[in-house]
């Protein structure tokens, strides 16, 4: 079989041509291994390369019980907190994605719906499943297109409606100050304001239970999309049933009844119960029972190309299609996929106390084929190779016994937003300081702790003395509703990069190898090193530090540089323009040890003046005039203090 999907972690992959530039994840559960694999297929980029960059890529909310993913663990993504330990729903539970991808010439947006958690358990142990489309930022009409764009605008909704539970400060500009994290925010929604357009002709195949439950939306969207045709093969799926002492009729049955009344299953239709054997609740209990209401409880049975390793059922999942003899085409199929299992907190009832908030698709595969024809067939377009189902147990593999397995764990809340968000380092010969930047949450107390558990001194302005190098991130504590609770809370420098590594120091040479890589950080190799590059809380680790070679014509050195910078930044787009000036400061800054800038130090000349002239500058930069302008000349100047020579002579007699 040559036929294998991609992994939940490869459809992060960007488009022929483009990179990852900023998403929004929902989930019940992540962890850091699986965030790590996304982040470096998303973004291009290692996780050295990311920790240097200090940029956060995705933004993801995720059920209050799952334990915080730090920032210093997955460089790149930032876990958000929920502002309360209790949502107005039993569980977030529902598994989604919105990506953004950029290009030369436009972007694209991704919409990712999956039933399995954002972890390696998904990838490596479980059967699921997803669904996902692409929308091209170019404007169109055409049927499809109006289809996805208005996909797109239900399933933003949905996401975008949950952020009011968690806690954005993050993302949003501080001390009136943008940095590359908050500039891509604010990108992105630009650009699902200018996509994400429902059509008055078009209905979502995206739903959710916000208002109403996945049941009762479930007919209304089958008949929409896949017409009301009554199908004679039914097959239902879940990873998870309730218990044998749960409350409520069981929900296969309520879900063949609906289906029946609407006249969407025919009375004699074929019924089958996909399961995990070793762990499905109530079914074992009730198995003599379900299969007297006509319906074959089956193992779920992963398809050939995950190879021999045995894997369990996560999916929820719902398939209906005409069976016809002589005929090897699934009729009229249509398909739900969705985070909601087939239990009454999950599917029956809307989001709540007893509900869970649940997000699904219903959609009609065309072409869609009951078993592989020939030889020669690939089985890309085979539903045995696209849901976990088959129809030879007695065959192959007879059903097990069936154990009944745990039910669902209850679990408090892990990760509740600190009363502050973010701490700007401060740095001058005489020490170091750690300040609180935007709101302050509430009127909780709280400590920062230095990497010995010690809290810090409070200092008048507001912040916190530090000794030592700069952090990536601290441990704040605080007592809230007679809970005492921890939280690791970033740390951004001045360059507005966000729980990033040291920068190491630059020679000439590097400073232009790291600003020819732009928009794109350097390399791992062009990194460099220094003790502190790993530093995460404060706690240093080896490394090695790069040596800076004296260089025998600094005049000549430095002139060729300055040409390559201006040759590179006129042609620099202006959406890309605030990243490029923090860039050049950045690195400019880093060289501010290197033998050629003593050299110059020496002659009492500032060589970066040149940069000034309009003739370097991109026309929307030309002048101070223009903010664009502004911040560029406030980098540049940055830079030639960090150089010490901003009272010298200018090069040339410019400015």
């Amino acid at each position: 079989m040559s036929f294998k999907p991609a992994s939940l972690a490869q459809l992060f992959e960007p488009p022929e041509h483009h990179r990852g530039f900023f998403g929004w994840i929902c989930g019940y559960a992540a962890d850091a291994g699986f965030l790590e694999d996304a982040l470096e297929r998303f973004s291009g980029l290692t996780q050295a390369q990311r920790a240097h960059q200090g940029r956060i890529l995705l933004a993801v909310m995720l059920d209050p019980g799952n334990p915080q993913i730090t920032p210093a663990e997955t460089p790149g993504a930032l876990h958000l907190p929920v502002k309360v330990a209790k949502l107005p729903f039993a569980l977030l539970h529902a598994k989604v994605a919105v990506l953004s991808f950029k290009g030369a010439d436009g972007f694209v947006l991704r919409i990712i719906v999956s039933t399995g958690n954002w972890t390696r358990q998904t990838l490596e142990e479980s059967l699921d499943l997803a669904w996902h489309l692409d929308v091209p930022g170019e404007n169109a009409n055409s049927k499809v297109d109006r289809q996805i764009r208005t996909d797109l605008a239900a399933a933003w909704s949905f996401l975008s409606s949950l952020q009011q539970f968690f806690d954005l400060r993050l993302l949003k500009p501080t001390a009136g100050n943008d940095n590359e994290s908050t500039d891509a925010a604010a990108k992105f929604a630009a650009w699902i304001d200018q996509n994400a357009t429902p059509h008055p002709e078009c209905r979502p195949r995206f739903f959710d239970s916000r208002k109403r439950s996945l049941f009762e939306q479930l007919p209304e969207f089958v008949r929409h999309h896949a017409t009301s045709v009554a199908r004679n093969y039914l097959a239902l799926g879940s990873g998870f049933f309730e218990g044998e002492g749960s409350s409520g009729t069981f929900v296969p049955y309520r879900i063949l009844e609906i289906l029946r009344e609407h006249k969407l299953v025919t009375a004699s239709c074929e019924k089958d119960l996909f399961v995990n054997p070793l762990a499905c609740q109530a079914v074992a209990a009730r198995q003599s029972c379900i299969e007297d209401r006509g319906l074959t409880i089956r193992a779920a049975r992963a398809p050939g190309y995950f190879g021999a390793a045995p894997r369990s059922l996560h999916a929820k999942f719902i398939f209906s299609a005409n069976a016809r003899d002589r005929s090897n085409w699934c009729g009229s199929a249509w398909v739900y996929l969705g985070s909601g299992n087939l239990s009454n907190p999950g599917f029956m009832k809307e989001a709540g106390s007893a509900g869970n908030l649940e997000a699904g698709v219903v959609f009609a595969p065309e072409n869609l084929k009951w078993h592989v024809e020939s030889k020669g067939d690939d089985g890309v377009d085979v539903v045995t190779n696209l849901l976990p189902i088959h129809w030879d147990d007695a065959l192959k593999s007879p059903l097990p016994a069936l154990q009944a397995g745990q039910d669902m764990a209850e679990r408090d809340a892990a990760f509740v937003a600190a009363p502050v968000a973010l701490l700007l380092w401060n740095e001058w010969p005489e020490g170091a300081s750690l300040t609180p930047q935007g709101e302050v949450l509430g009127a909780f107390e709280f400590e920062l702790l230095d990497p010995d558990g010690h809290p810090c001194k409070c200092l008048a302005d507001g912040g916190f003395a530090w000794s030592g190098k700069r952090p990536r991130q601290v441990a704040v504590t605080w007592t809230a509703e007679g809970n005492a609770r921890t939280a690791s809370v970033p740390v951004i420098d001045r360059y507005g990069r966000y729980c990033a590594a040291d920068l190491s120091a630059l020679d000439l040479e590097e400073v232009w190898i790291q600003l020819s890589n732009f928009p794109m950080p350097p390399e791992d190799e062009d990194i460099g090193g220094g003790e502190t590059v790993d530093a995460i809380d404060g706690v240093l680790t080896e490394g090695v530090a790069l040596a800076t070679p004296l260089c025998a014509y600094p005049v000549r050195r430095m002139m060729i540089l300055v040409e390559d910078i201006a040759a590179k930044q006129i042609a620099i787009a202006e959406p890309d323009w605030a990243m490029w000036c923090n860039r050049l400061e950045q690195v400019l800054t880093q060289a501010k040890d290197s033998a050629v800038v003593r050299a110059f130090q020496l002659i009492a000349l500032d060589p970066l003046s040149p940069l000034f002239a309009p003739a370097f500058r991109p026309a929307f930069a030309a002048t101070a005039q223009t903010r664009s302008g502004a911040r560029y000349e406030a980098a540049l100047n940055a830079a030639i203090t960090a150089w010490q020579l901003e009272n010298f002579q200018k090069l040339g007699g410019l400015r």
